[in-house]
């Protein structure tokens, strides 16, 4: 018999022809799919900045007031520090709803120059008129009556989303308030603002596509650090008195230093992270805390007291918290301390000007009769490379697909488009060239790639070996006897804005104690001078590493801008940490 090959061809000419129309079809209905879903999310960024342009030019009308009497007392209302603000109100010199009309437009004023905050909350004039109308009542009062605080973004409240700068969280309105916002309102404050964060939390820049860029008050073209940059930024400013935000990897210590403010990281279930949403949802390893972000060291004191007082406030909305009560013998015990220093670890150099913070940290100390000791925490590239791997441990899946429809920060270009959508071949070819120009990113590159943890085995072998670090990392602080150590937060002052995301290496030094779990707190002690630049500029910083020379490039012209000391503890021995930090604020300030 004869087959009849044109047919045949015919047919294999057919399926070749529906084969690739099928695939055609498929691609435009996947693009106009993705074309929709970008359509659907710039209309739900748009509809949300004009529900929030509404409400803030309503807010603005309420404000507005020309008297001068208004205005000279709204100036002198936002300058009390916080005992005085506090005993005014207690007393009934000051109501509520003045003290709020004064931080708002103190806040409006900071938010038009730096971009920090991103909603005000509306229902906060209604909460301070209550709280003055029960006072007038019963003449009883709240330890922190009618004290206005902010919190960031990430921060649950009724009614409010908690975008993380994600378009995807937008219209996703919280149910309930965080625990943590609910006790602090128990005390009789009154939060009215929420401040802005990077795209996905997981920067220490604060830039996202929703909300715009948050400008470094010290320095406009600097970054004031991230997450938790918007609520640093409007407390140096002079816009809140107290902050509220989280910490994974040095997001709250970060921005603190780099705007010149004050902060605590406490070992995590010391204070309440419900209704926080995470930046690495699932994350094994590394716990998210909440902290605190204040101008001075007994703003914060203050509150630490307050939620951990013997009733334990907290465990009313939250009771997987420990029950550690606050500590009165172990802060206010006279004793001197014995305290590790280290200007810089073996891992990333710091600058000339922040290993001049520790020196002269150590000095003031040492001065006042504190014994002041050696102590060099091992191996932090291994703790940097843990740390990336841990947040994505799951190849970077839960960030990609909340991003899959966004526009992609540019400040999260490396670690995104780059170390997480490449494919893995790629990468591991980009790894010898990273090798050779820049060691010190490479360990972070890798990390961020997925390289570590491939498998569940191997994420439980890292956890392993982080169990062993600090066991080690304790055993070697017990051994000196150590109360507390200091060191660096990070590796220079606040660099340029456009630098940030490629200088992931620097944050070691804050990441370091979420890998241990241990209380961190923030002084700012000095801040950069010219010999500091001279030295920075005429061989006290020269590296062969791209990162190391970035750091050079982005501290060239940082004078004035703030250096702090980090202070680092035991695990739930925030009360010592500080004391520590309020012998050293009073220290540099005398």
């Amino acid at each position: 018999m004869q087959f009849d090959y044109s047919a045949k061809w015919l047919w294999e000419s057919n399926m070749m022809l529906m084969l690739v129309g099928l695939v055609l079809i498929y691609l435009t209905f996947t693009v106009m799919e993705y074309s929709k879903k970008r359509r659907l999310m710039k209309q739900k960024i748009s509809f949300k900045l004009d529900q929030v342009k509404k409400n803030l030019a309503k807010l603005e009308e309420e404000l507005d007031n020309n008297e001068n009497s208004v205005v000279a007392k709204r100036k002198q209302i936002v300058r009390f520090p916080i005992e005085e603000l506090l005993k005014k109100l207690q007393a009934g010199e000051l109501n509520c709803i003045e003290v709020l009309k004064a931080y708002q437009a103190k806040a409006l004023d900071v938010t038009k120059e730096l971009n920090c905050v991103t909603e005000f909350i509306t229902e906060a004039e209604e909460w301070a008129k209550e709280l003055d109308a029960n006072s007038a009542a019963t003449g009883k009062r709240k330890p922190l009556h009618g004290l206005p605080f902010s919190v960031k973004d990430n921060v649950s409240i009724v009614g409010y989303d908690c975008t993380a700068g994600i378009s995807k969280f937008i219209n996703q309105s919280a149910i309930e308030d965080a625990a943590l916002v609910s006790a602090i309102r128990s005390l009789g404050a009154i939060p009215f603002c929420r401040t802005n964060v990077p795209q996905t939390l997981l920067s220490f820049g604060c830039s996202n596509p929703i909300w715009g860029s948050t400008k470094n008050p010290w320095c406009k073209d600097r970054t004031p650090g991230g997450s938790s940059g918007g609520e640093a930024t409007l407390v140096a400013a002079g816009g809140s008195l107290l902050g509220i935000g989280s910490d994974i990897g040095g997001s709250i210590r970060i921005p603190a230093a780099f705007c010149g403010v004050f902060s605590i990281k406490p070992t995590s279930f010391r204070l309440s992270y419900k209704g926080f949403r995470k930046s690495a949802v699932g994350c094994i390893g590394i716990p998210s805390v909440p902290g605190i972000l204040a101008r001075d060291s007994k703003t914060v004191i203050l509150l630490c007291k307050l939620l951990l007082d013997d009733g334990y406030i907290q465990r009313y909305f939250d009771p997987d918290l420990l029950p550690i009560p606050w500590n009165e013998q172990m802060f206010s015990v006279s004793s001197k301390l014995r305290i590790g220093y280290y200007e810089e670890c073996d891992y990333f150099p710091c600058t000339p000007g922040v290993r001049r913070a520790i020196r002269m940290a150590k000095e003031k100390l040492e001065a006042l009769g504190h014994e002041l000791i050696p102590f060099l925490p091992p191996r932090v590239d291994y703790v940097i490379s843990s740390v990336i791997s841990m947040f994505y441990a799951d190849q970077g899946r839960y960030v990609l697909e909340a991003l899959s429809v966004d526009d992609i920060d540019p400040l999260l270009a490396l670690q995104i488009k780059i170390a997480l959508k490449l494919p893995h071949p790629v990468k591991q070819m980009i790894r010898p060239l990273l090798s050779l120009i820049a060691p010190r990113l490479e360990p972070c590159f890798m990390a961020a790639a997925g390289h570590q943890y491939r498998h569940s085995y191997q994420l439980w072998q890292g956890v392993l070996k982080q169990s062993e670090y600090k066991a080690n990392f304790l055993s070697d602080w017990r051994n000196l006897n150590l109360d507390v150590c200091i060191g660096p937060c990070f590796a220079c002052p606040a660099p340029l804005a456009k630098d940030t995301g490629r200088l992931s290496p620097a944050f070691a030094y804050a990441c370091l104690y979420n890998f241990l779990d241990l209380p961190a707190g923030i002084v700012p002690v000095t801040k950069e001078t010219e010999q500091d630049q001279t030295m920075l500029l005429n061989g006290g910083y020269d590296f062969r590493d791209l990162v190391c020379k970035l750091v050079k490039k982005t501290t060239k012209g940082a004078i004035g801008l703030p250096i702090p000391v980090q202070v680092i503890g035991l695990p739930y021995q925030e009360e010592v940490v500080l004391r520590a930090m309020n012998i050293l604020e009073s220290a540099v300030q005398n």
